[in-house]
């Protein structure tokens, strides 16, 4: 794929979210009725998550716009392992629901995903009553779950590896034989993502709830869970990088958000505003607009919104002064190391980054210069060096761009329509 820069402006839909939609296919397999989710997310992870619900004995109906989806009666041991390919979130929920059926399920995706951390959520199920274990014992997938049930009880976690593990346990908790006691032993970070759990959780009538005191998640056992109509919002993680265009090379409205919304990313608002960029939210339309303005440059922890770091630092090359993007330690787990490739994505341009300890360090402003860049199959590096190649010189090169898939397909056709040039070329 290659990026010519220029100029954007005009108006697209946010794709829908999909991290709702993963959650909403989980609390659709775990109802007692049937359940419709309208705008569901047809992305790689999407379309992965509603296939491992399949292989649990779910019957869905997926229709343009619709996915019906009616649970089994009881959760049946695939017939063969369920590949994750490389969503993590659906490796790490359907770890934990799998913990719920008649016999065995084995779990694994592509190189990627076998680097991702599970052995965290694997001791918590364990001290919880179920049978699991990697099938490497290193803490990694693939992973077997032996099923028979979750007893209760209390078991801890860590909060700063993946907000993934505490959102699978609580789900997977609500049909456990007592009650749940989730102990959170470190700081948790990327606490949008579980509160986004608890409201998916609350439209199919489930509960489950955080005691701050003791930093701890309660979940009370043998709920029912009622099949609902699930309306997925707009994704913030993907309309980050229409807007972070919009703050560089024009101007860029993007519809179909919740102004609302618990989705942390939605954050890309108030960082392009601190960096004295324009943003403005249209609460009635679910209208969200940048335009270009003259930036500076930030001190920011990302600790809870890990996803806008190599699009914030694709922002910091074009502002006045140093960014600093803090709380980056996670990066490293992500589907590349994502730190080190925002840095080497910004150098590679004639930027000027680097990493500091647990914090990215972007010199601006840069004057860019397009150049090959290899995301390492990492949807969002992609997707940032699309960004980047609008205020850069010359042409940018994406290899394996289609990589963007796995969470917004439509991402290059919508540049397209914002006025981007975009030039498809084979590998």
């Amino acid at each position: 794929m290659i990026i010519r820069g220029g100029s954007i402006q005009g108006t697209v839909l946010a794709p829908p979210s999909k991290s709702m939609t993963q959650r909403a296919v989980v609390c659709s397999l775990l109802s007692s009725g049937r359940s419709e989710i309208v705008n569901p997310s047809t992305s790689d992870d999407g379309l992965t998550s509603i296939s491992a619900a399949q292989m649990m004995g779910a019957e869905a109906e997926m229709m343009r716009g619709v996915w019906r989806i009616s649970p089994p009666r009881s959760l049946e041991a695939p017939e063969d392992v369920i590949n994750c390919m490389g969503s993590a979130t659906t490796m790490r929920f359907f770890t934990a629901v799998a913990a719920l059926g008649e016999g065995g399920t084995v779990l694994t995706g592509d190189a990627s995903l076998r680097r991702r951390p599970v052995g965290d959520l694997l001791d918590a199920m364990n001290r919880l009553g179920a049978r699991c274990f990697s099938t490497r014992r290193n803490g990694l997938p693939p992973v077997v779950v032996e099923g028979g049930g979750i007893r209760g009880g209390e078991a801890e976690v860590q909060g700063d590896v993946s907000s993934q593990h505490i959102s699978a346990l609580i789900f997977a908790c609500t049909r456990a034989e007592g009650d749940t006691t989730i102990r959170v032993t470190t700081p948790i970070e990327s606490s949008p993502y579980i509160e986004m759990s608890l409201q998916v959780l609350k439209a199919f009538g489930g509960a489950a709830r955080l005691d701050p005191g003791k930093r701890a998640f309660l979940i009370p056992g043998r709920q029912v869970l009622h099949g609902c109509r699930y309306v997925v919002e707009g994704d913030y993680s993907s309309a980050a990088f229409i807007l972070a265009g919009g703050a560089l090379a024009g101007m860029a409205s993007v519809a179909g958000l919740n102004a609302e919304s618990a989705q942390g990313d939605k954050r890309i608002v108030e960082v392009i505003r601190n960096m004295g960029g324009e943003a403005s939210v249209d609460f009635r339309r679910g209208v969200v607009e940048s335009a270009q303005g003259r930036l500076r440059g930030i001190v920011i922890d990302c600790s809870e919104t890990p996803d806008l770091v190599p699009v914030i630092g694709v922002l910091a090359t074009q502002a006045d002064g140093m960014t600093v993007i803090r709380g980056i330690r996670r990066l490293k787990i992500k589907e590349s190391d994502r730190a080190d490739g925002t840095v080497r994505l910004i150098n590679s341009m004639g930027g000027r980054a680097y990493i500091d300890g647990d914090a990215i360090h972007v010199v601006g402003p840069s004057k860019l210069r397009g150049a090959e860049v290899d995301p390492s199959g990492d949807h969002r590096m992609a997707m940032a060096a699309a960004i980047a190649g609008l205020v850069a010189e010359g042409e940018t090169t994406i290899r394996s761009a289609e990589c963007v898939s796995k969470s917004y397909q439509g991402f290059f056709e919508d540049l397209r329509r914002l006025g981007a040039e975009i030039e498809v070329v084979p590998e």
